[in-house]
């Protein structure tokens, strides 16, 4: 019997699998997110824990569409 939460805290295989990107992609670009936000590890004290993904505004971060600049000749 599987539990169902209401959070949208997920684990980083849960997120990887649901968007279908690679666990790498998140660790590049989570420079480019807040920490609190997208992400928070589950003991803040330890920088080896565990990683939590906030689902909803890791796809939000994902879905947004990015501003190429055109090169000028």
């Amino acid at each position: 019997m599987s539990t169902i939460t209401a959070s949208p805290w997920r684990t980083t295989t849960e997120v990887t699998e649901y968007l279908k990107v690679a666990r790498r992609t998140l660790n590049r670009n989570m420079d480019r997110m807040s920490y609190g936000v997208h992400y928070f590890r589950k003991d803040p004290g330890n920088k080896n824990s565990k990683i939590v993904w906030h689902l909803t505004n890791v796809e939000k971060f994902f879905r947004t569409p990015v501003a190429y600049k055109k090169k000028t000749v």
